[in-house]
């Protein structure tokens, strides 16, 4: 039907409708546009149909017999706590390691809302290497990936130090600074992809956590799609978002450093104290 034969409510409904259209198919490619600079960094984690194991440390009592204190209800009625115990519990985790492991899951579920993400037991699951896996805190897992993984980049010199392989630089936990790593690597026979997130102490693991989250895209400029181990170091009176990147191995091509000056800059806290 030609446009003139149209009456101003038919051509006002076209209109909206294509407009809905238009938004619709924006909303969708920026999405994907959002995602896409996260599933490069992330690879075959978020890629890869197959579930991503997470390793945390877990705790435990000989017992398996635990206890939580809450107050006395109703409210004002003898002044004490009462004491709940709690039977049956083999393992627990640390608030530090499980906070990083949410800040983790976040990032997998924004490059990848269907992926499938499953706890594993460092004690049973630990041989296993034909599963993609994100180690996360400082534990045997950890050593094994660092120490089993291509490339070896980075190693831990327990209990309280980081050493680059290339540069044997030094990063050791002294008075107020704290480190965390991120590494991106994968297992020579299987070919899955490992990632260890740790920090020398708590805090670190979860500075490290954050700053892969809020800091991916940032990563991808300077790393690429390829494995790399990233060292950032903080102040633990500033807390975990006081992460600034000190080590980005292997070193980042000339072109990369050149064309994102800035990022790198702004990831070592060096933007900043620029402009004071």
């Amino acid at each position: 039907m030609p446009w003139d034969d149209l009456d101003p409510i038919h051509i006002a409904l076209v209109l909206a409708v294509l407009g809905l259209l238009l938004v619709l198919t924006w909303s969708i490619v920026g999405r994907r546009d959002a995602q896409l600079p996260l599933r490069r960094l992330l690879g075959r984690l978020v890629t890869e149909p197959d579930t991503v194991g997470l390793f945390l440390r877990g705790m435990f009592v000989p017992s398996n017999e635990l206890f939580s204190r809450a107050p006395e209800y109703p409210p004002g009625t003898s002044g004490t706590l009462t004491v709940h115990k709690w039977i049956g519990i083999p393992e627990v985790y640390s608030a530090a390691d499980v906070r990083a492991a949410t800040e983790i899951a976040r990032l997998l579920i924004a490059a990848n809302p269907e992926v499938d993400i499953a706890f594993r037991s460092i004690e049973k699951d630990r041989k296993g290497w034909n599963e993609d896996a994100i180690a996360i805190g400082p534990h045997f897992k950890s050593q094994q990936i660092l120490d089993g993984c291509e490339p070896r980049l980075v190693a831990f010199r327990n209990p309280d130090a980081f050493k680059t392989v290339a540069s044997q630089e030094v990063f050791e936990a002294k008075g107020n600074i704290e480190y965390g790593l991120i590494y991106k690597g994968s297992h020579a026979a299987s070919h899955r992809a490992f990632w260890v997130i740790m920090g020398l102490g708590d805090l670190g693991t979860e500075a490290a956590a954050l700053f892969l989250r809020t800091r991916a895209r940032e990563l991808l400029r300077l790393a690429g799609a390829g494995p790399f181990a990233a060292i950032v170091s903080l102040d633990p009176g500033q807390g975990r978002e006081s992460a600034v990147l000190r080590s980005l191995q292997p070193r980042p091509a000339w072109w990369r450093r050149l064309l994102y000056r800035k990022t790198w800059l702004a990831l070592s806290g060096k933007l900043a104290t620029r402009g004071n």
